[in-house]
């Protein structure tokens, strides 16, 4: 996933490998605590992907939910938001069925 990153954001060099790898088991972590599963699903690694490439952008903004300068404006939202359709239905497929008691 590093590779893939790193391909997205233009970096050639090894330098931010550390922090980029730190950002990406962050990413993973706020995905697998939505999901009804052990680790993130193949399927879905594409959002810890996108989720690191947004945070890097990111970085210096940090609690800011707007940022303006020479001309250009961010707004910042919950950027989990774009993929919670997929993980809700990853979950309804693939999640815990509940379990039955019987006392």
């Amino acid at each position: 996933m590093l590779d893939d990153v790193k391909t997205l954001l233009g970096i050639e060099d090894d330098d931010l490998d550390e922090k980029l790898n730190i950002m990406i088991k962050t990413a993973g972590a706020r995905v697998l605590s939505l999901l009804e599963a052990e680790e993130v699903p193949e399927e879905l690694e594409y959002i810890v992907c996108e989720l690191t490439v947004s945070r890097f952008n990111r970085l210096g903004n940090e609690g800011m939910s707007t940022f303006s300068q020479d001309g250009e404006s961010m707004t910042y939202g919950n950027d989990l938001e774009p993929y919670m359709d997929a993980i809700d239905a990853w979950n309804a497929v693939n999640g815990a069925k509940g379990v039955v008691r019987f006392l």
